[in-house]
């Protein structure tokens, strides 16, 4: 039997190769238990004329299924599933010609929904047969072992109601519980789907608690929706990406649109549709996309009655403010134009103008902070205001990403293009992050097509040049540089202070020449900073009761490193010894500071001492070996970009597992900093994070070691600093 390519088990994130030997398979298993590693393990050992391929799924390290077969002029047999699958793949690792590869980061309800015959439940398989043969070798006679043999039924029927009854308890509470009434067939997927269920429901109300955190104030519609799917615990990361952009929106000041009782709301609807479509499949529960379903895909309600029409001016409205994502204070008026941005400026107001434009694309490059998101959002607001009717939608690509997957797995390709394909303006950010989604350049280069056939305009931004952008086709590159390609460089002095002449008409304060031409040569590379310098100085005034002077600034931006060449230097050392004598080994410490330097100190005078060190670290490792001599030390830089394993490390929490076992199993005193908590939790949520350095402290406490982690209060919420600050000896300088 073939598996096609829609049936292939999910590439996922490689994160180890090892050989086989005697003890490979079970020394690995062992690791991936010890940190409670879900993925699947895949072998391989070629054969005269084909390769003998395994894969051994695993959840919190423990096989939950397996798939072995045989790959021949590409394509792949399945030969066995299960229990027998698991046999013969053991056997493979045990010759050294065979190589196991541990990938991360999929799904494996997926792939057990795909292979529900590779299921495996070796202990309590093995259990049982150990209690059937000793219960035998004890019985005398058919009748006591009829008797014996009932017994097993009787137990799963006594099971089966158990399941019946907390499937009640979790139907009365609110939650969706259809997968679990379908599973009751089979006791043993039974079993695995309640435990798996149980570990949601908890993550659910982690996730309420998280909702009840954020003030929800102007964004009643999409708290309610949120709260809708927080009764599907299939939903989770939907609902923690749902979570997660609300938080975005409500520190930003946005307000969503209000409707009126007498209107269909579009909130979630997922969908920009043109004016000609009035009839809108939505859910009236929570407002998502019903996909022609009788039930709806996210918080389980009915159909009920047909969705009511939506006026073509409401419509309108609608795309003109919460569907077209734009950011609202980002206007062409509230962009400061210098010599570094003038060109890039000039050509987007040119395509915000022409209705047909021959910059059509218009790509723009330039580092980060530089104003491109500002730029691109500037474009799709003067449109949504000068144009009327037009269909303007600002987008990531990681949210283009995630909405393609959404959209495969619901196998709903055809709204997920109708939704990009209608529109009259597509505005693409961060296009970078594309590199290596081949499916999705793919589904990306159809789309511009579409759009570029019909004479839509396109404008995207990359954080750098498409050339140097790896993983990224030859077509789509091509396609993206055939319109106009501009580069915004760093902002001049001139410019520079003109930004923070601006901000400071705006919040209405005055503040000397001096000391913006100070704040201005200090951050030379990044507009962000250069106003959130301003911003930090303004705070630490209007708390200190002070004028803003230089000294106000060099007193308040101490713990914020300057960018420009010219003032990067060695951060002194703390000067103050006894706080050097509170880091002891076997400890880990949360060191609560705005900005990681007095970590690095102490990182540093560890490293100095002779400890071995490694730093994961959200700061570039250039910037480092400006700042300090680490040439003895290992620095990751924590980041997608793809680039030298020695220097750049993704937020895959197994590969950063790995790299810090190495330091910990060498031999001698070593120290460990960890700076860019919030960017693991951004691309990993925070309990898995939390489960990482839980684990992490446990090892540490048993090892020759120090831990630092380096956070920024105000970057995590209450409830995880305390969570955090529970876990970790605190040394505070905030």
């Amino acid at each position: 039997m073939f598996i096609t390519k829609n049936d292939e088990l999910p590439e996922g994130t490689l994160v180890k190769t090892v050989g086989g030997g005697i003890e490979a398979l079970k020394q690995i298993l062992l690791k991936l238990k010890k940190f409670k590693f879900s993925g699947y393990l895949k072998t391989t050992i070629s054969r005269d004329k084909y390769i003998s391929e395994g894969y051994l799924v695993v959840r919190e390290g423990a096989p939950v299924a397996a798939i072995y077969g045989r790959r021949a002029g590409g394509s792949f047999a399945k030969t066995k599933e299960g229990e027998d699958a698991l046999k013969l793949i053991w056997g493979d690792t045990y010759d050294t010609d065979c190589s196991i590869m541990v990938y991360g980061r999929v799904d494996i309800e997926e792939i057990i929904t795909q292979h529900p015959e590779a299921l495996v439940n070796l202990v309590e398989k093995v259990a049982e047969e150990r209690k059937r043969r000793t219960t035998y070798s004890l019985s005398w006679g058919d009748r006591q072992k009829a008797e014996l043999e009932k017994k097993p039924e009787v137990a799963e029927d006594e099971r089966l109601a158990e399941y019946r009854k907390r499937i009640e308890n979790w139907r009365s509470s609110g939650l969706v519980v259809k997968s679990l009434e379908e599973s009751l067939g089979d006791a043993d997927k039974a079993k695995l789907l309640f435990a798996e269920f149980e570990e949601k429901v908890k993550r659910i109300e982690a996730l309420k608690n998280e909702l009840e955190l954020i003030d929800g104030s102007g964004h009643e519609k999409e708290v309610e929706r949120i709260k809708a799917m927080l009764k599907n615990p299939g939903k989770i990361p939907a609902i923690e990406s749902a979570i997660s952009e609300l938080r975005k929106s409500t520190a930003a000041g946005e307000v969503t649109e209000e409707y009126s009782d007498g209107e269909d709301s579009l909130a979630g609807l997922g969908k920009i549709l043109p004016p000609e479509k009035d009839e809108l499949d939505v859910c009236k529960v929570c407002g998502a996309n019903m996909y022609g379903r009788n039930e709806c895909p996210t918080c389980g309600a009915k159909k009920g009655d047909a969705a009511k029409k939506t006026p073509e001016k409401e419509l309108g409205k609608s795309l003109a403010s919460k569907d077209a994502n734009l950011i609202p204070e980002f206007t062409f008026e509230s962009y400061v134009v210098g010599e570094g941005n003038r060109f890039s400026h000039a050509a987007s107001l040119a395509v915000s103008k022409v209705e047909s434009s021959a910059y059509n694309p218009l790509f723009i490059t330039g580092g980060p902070g530089l104003g491109k998101t500002h730029l691109i959002n500037a474009i799709g607001n003067y449109v949504l205001s000068n144009f009327k009717g037009k269909r303007v939608l600002y987008v990531t690509m990681e949210k283009f990403i995630n909405e393609f997957n959404d959209a495969s797995k619901a196998n709903q390709m055809a709204l997920f293009r109708e939704k990009y394909r209608e529109l009259d303006f597509l505005l693409l950010d961060d296009v970078h992050f594309i590199a290596d989604r081949e499916d999705v350049q793919d589904e990306l280069f159809h789309t511009f097509n579409a759009l570029h056939k019909d004479g839509k305009q396109i404008v995207m931004t990359s954080d750098r040049p498409l050339r140097s952008v790896q993983g990224l086709s030859d077509r789509l590159v091509s396609r993206f540089q055939s319109g106009l390609v501009t580069d915004i460089k760093a902002p001049d002095l001139e410019l520079r202070i003109n930004i923070l002449r601006k901000k400071v008409e705006k919040i209405g304060l005055e503040i000397e020449e001096d000391v913006l031409d100070f704040i201005a040569k200090r951050y030379t590379r990044n507009i962000r900073k250069l106003e959130g310098a301003l911003g930090t100085l303004v705070a630490y005034c209007e708390l200190m009761k002070k004028p803003p002077s230089i000294e106000a600034a060099i007193d308040s931006l101490k713990e914020e490193p300057p960018d420009s060449p010219e003032d990067l230097e060695l951060v002194p050392a703390i000067p103050t010894k006894s706080k050097l004598d509170e880091l002891k080994i076997s400890h880990s410490y949360l060191i609560e500071e705005t900005r990681p330097v007095k970590s690095f100190n102490l990182f540093m005078n560890k490293v100095n001492e002779g400890f071995k060190g490694m730093a994961l670290t959200r700061l570039n490792p250039k910037r480092i070996t400006e700042l300090y001599d680490v040439k003895d030390t290992t620095i990751l830089w924590l980041t997608d970009r793809e680039g030298d394993p020695d220097v750049k490390i993704p937020p895959v929490l197994e590969k950063i597992i790995y790299r810090i076992e190495d330091l910990l199993n060498a031999p001698g005193k070593s120290i460990l900093l960890v700076d860019g908590l919030d960017y693991l939790i951004s691309n990993n949520s925070f309990d898995p994070v939390l489960r990482f350095l839980r684990r992490l402290i446990d090892e540490i406490s048993e090892s020759e070691a120090i831990f630092i982690m380096s956070i920024a209060p105000e970057t995590i919420d209450e409830q995880g600093l305390k969570i955090l600050e529970r876990e970790m000896e605190i040394i505070s300088f905030t």
